[in-house]
Order: structure tokens, then C-alpha cells, then sequence
């Protein structure tokens, strides 16, 4: 039998009818349970633990002190997702604002923070952060921008922002390629004499601590002259960094975010999801990174019935919502939204409760939204497939 035979497919008029049945059925147009291979794209549900990541972030916006979170919890639970939503909402919140930057950040297996420091430096030159340092420089008088050189605490950063200020004052059409090169600097490429000669700089920046202060230098610099307001960085599966082979390795890592706390004691909010597990090895193996990361958010799993049945009942109706909306986009004509359970409400709590002793049996406190959300989906797929 084909594969075509197998799935039953026609053609795209099939799938519309496929469509109409599951939603004057159902009320859906789709799976509204995410399988666990899908881990962005949910819906978000709301939860009295991110109120207080909520009070961080007002805080912040307010006077710009820097603030640390952890969401910390086992895997499955939604750090990633609650990292989504909130990725979305500073975006939506400071899309008219050039002064605040959201950078997501994933960790690679290997464990090297000079790639979070890459990333803010690209952040800042797509952002075109050090041309616009250059023509603000430009303006100001020059006592003003000696005031302006002596934030930074790095001499060859001076060097480096006397350079930008000239040329935007004589030249200004050569400060976009003297900003490139300034970037290349900042990230601590190999220095060569087209550096030395246009920058005024003689030493590579090719420390993790070197790269750290001349950010802070950027950052502080960038502030003054009212171009940087705040710097959102959104740090996922931290614990990535514990697969190292290299106890020092992984030291030096968490010794890096740390100086980079220190170094930025306004405009940073940084938050972090870690798995309870590795947070507890990584406050132990350097209590120094506990002592900066007081601020803990945690996200617990399913414990109660009642829990369970209200995710049931928000993916359900979320899903609702949005294929009401899908219709008139997809120009489909349906009857009236199906009222049928897609899953009753006793299986919704047999399901869940089949969740809970497993979890017992592998001595894990309660059911993570990950297994719980798929065992939905499959459920849900029997359901939808025989519609």
C-alpha cells in the first residue's frame, strides 16, 4: 500500500474537508496539544511564579539597577517556553525604543563564555551602537566628551572612542567602515595594522576579562550619552555546560558570568534557566555564581488533578480561539464550532493519574507539562485521525 493509500490523501480540497469535519466536530482545526518534540510555538499559560519576573522587569525599566533571576526546574516543566513568552513580550514592549536590546542566548555544549560576549558586541553592531557613539561624540564639546573618555576605565577604549569622535566630526562618511573595524576589535579579532592605524590601538583584546571590561566600557559609555538604556539577556540550558569533561572549564564559565554581573552593576537583566540539579552542583562547585544568583524563580510540575485539568482546558481553548481566527484567513466555509470533548474529562484524569505513578516510580516529584502536554497530544491524535 502507498503511502498515499495510507494517509488517505487527495489533494488539497481533502484537507479542507478534513478541516470542516474536525471543526464542526470539535471546534478545532488542529492537535491543540504540542508533542514533545515541539518545544516553542505554545500558547502561554500564566502563573503566579513569573509575577515575580514581572516585578524584576519593572524595576528595572524604572532605574536601570541590574537584576539577576534563575527560573530553575527539572526538564519539561517550561523554562524554555517562559523564556519564549518573555522574549516576545520585551520585544513588543520596547519595539519603539532603540535604547534596549533582548538577546536569547543558547549555550553551546562546550563551555566558552566569549561567545555570550560575541553575541552582545553583534547585537550592538547590527544595531549600529558604535556609529551612533561616534556622531553623539561628535556633538558634544570637548570637555564634554573628556568627561565621556574617563567612564572608561580601558586606555585604548579611550583611544578608540577619541578616534570615532574625529572622524564623525571630519570625515563622517568614513565612520561606518572605522565602526566595522572598531567591532572587529571589541571582539577581539587578530589585530592588524589597518587597526592600530584608524583606532589608535596597540593590544588585542583576547581575554575572556579583557573582552568583559570593554563591553562594560561600551555599555557605560553608550549610557551617558543616552543611546543604551538596558540589556535584556535571556540565558537557556545552562546546564549544557556541565557535560564538560573539565571541572575548570565549566569554574572558569560560571567565573566569567559572574564578572560580567560585577562589571555591570546597572543595564543588565539577566535571566537564566538552569535545571534544579546542575543549579545545585554549580552553587556548590562556586559559591561565589550562588551569591549573584539569589533571585530563584522556580517552576514546578503537575501535582494535582486539578492542575492537569486546567492545562487541558487552556490548550483546548486557546486552540479554539485560534481556529476561529484560521477560518476567515483560510476562507473555509463551516457550520457552527463543534462542542464534542475531544478528550473527556475522565480520561483527561485517568491519563494524568497513569502520569503521576509512573513519575512515583522514578522518584520525580509530580508530572512535567512536557510528558503531560505529548501523552495529551497522542490521546488527542486518536480522536482527531478517526474524525
Amino acid at each position: 500500500m502507498s503511502l498515499r493509500d495510507r494517509l488517505q490523501t487527495g489533494g488539497l480540497s481533502e484537507k479542507e474537508d478534513t478541516r470542516k469535519r474536525l471543526y464542526e466536530r470539535f471546534g478545532v482545526l488542529r492537535n491543540p496539544f504540542p508533542p514533545a518534540g515541539e518545544p516553542s510555538g505554545h500558547p502561554h499559560r500564566e502563573t503566579e511564579a513569573e509575577n515575580r519576573i514581572v516585578d524584576a522587569i519593572r524595576a528595572f525599566d524604572r532605574d536601570q539597577t541590574s537584576q539577576v533571576l534563575l527560573i530553575q526546574g527539572t526538564q519539561g516543566v517550561g523554562k524554555t517556553n517562559l523564556l519564549n513568552y518573555f522574549e516576545g513580550e520585551l520585544e513588543d514592549l520596547y519595539r519603539d525604543s532603540d535604547a534596549f536590546y533582548i538577546i536569547r542566548y543558547y549555550p553551546d555544549p562546550e563551555a566558552s563564555f566569549e561567545g555570550i560576549i560575541r553575541k552582545l558586541f553583534q547585537e550592538f553592531q547590527q544595531r549600529d551602537l558604535i556609529e551612533k557613539l561616534a556622531y553623539k561624540l561628535a556633538e558634544k564639546p570637548q570637555a564634554e566628551r573628556e568627561r565621556v573618555f574617563e567612564i572608561a576605565h580601558n586606555h585604548e577604549i579611550r583611544l578608540m572612542l577619541a578616534k570615532l569622535a574625529l572622524t564623525a566630526e571630519n570625515n563622517p562618511t568614513e565612520v561606518r567602515d572605522l565602526a566595522e573595524l572598531a567591532f572587529e576589535w571589541l571582539s577581539g579579532l587578530r589585530l592588524f595594522n589597518k587597526h592600530r592605524d584608524a583606532l589608535g590601538v596597540h593590544f588585542r583584546i583576547d581575554s575572556v576579562e579583557a573582552k568583559t571590561q570593554a563591553l562594560r566600557d561600551l555599555v557605560f559609555c553608550s549610557s551617558h550619552l543616552g543611546l543604551l538604556k538596558g540589556i535584556f539577556l535571556l540565558l537557556d540550558e545552562l546546564e549544557k555546560q556541565d557535560y564538560s569533561l573539565s571541572k575548570t572549564v565549566v569554574l572558569r564559565y560560571l567565573s566569567a558570568i559572574r564578572a560580567l554581573i560585577d562589571a555591570l552593576p546597572r543595564h543588565l537583566f539577566m535571566l537564566i534557566a538552569l535545571t534544579t540539579q546542575a543549579r545545585l552542583r554549580y552553587f556548590s562547585m562556586l559559591p561565589a555564581f550562588a551569591g549573584r544568583l539569589q533571585s530563584i524563580v522556580d517552576l514546578k510540575p503537575i501535582g494535582t488533578d486539578g492542575e492537569a485539568r486546567a492545562y487541558y482546558d487552556f490548550y483546548l481553548n486557546e486552540a479554539k480561539k485560534k481556529s476561529r481566527l484560521d477560518i476567515n484567513e483560510l476562507g473555509l466555509t463551516v457550520g457552527k464550532a463543534g462542542v464534542e470533548a475531544l478528550i473527556k474529562p475522565s480520561e483527561v484524569s485517568n491519563l494524568f493519574d497513569r502520569l503521576l505513578k509512573r513519575a512515583a516510580e522514578r522518584a520525580q516529584e509530580g508530572v512535567t507539562h512536557r510528558d503531560f502536554l505529548h501523552a495529551l497530544h497522542l490521546a488527542a491524535e486518536e480522536q482527531l485521525k478517526n474524525a
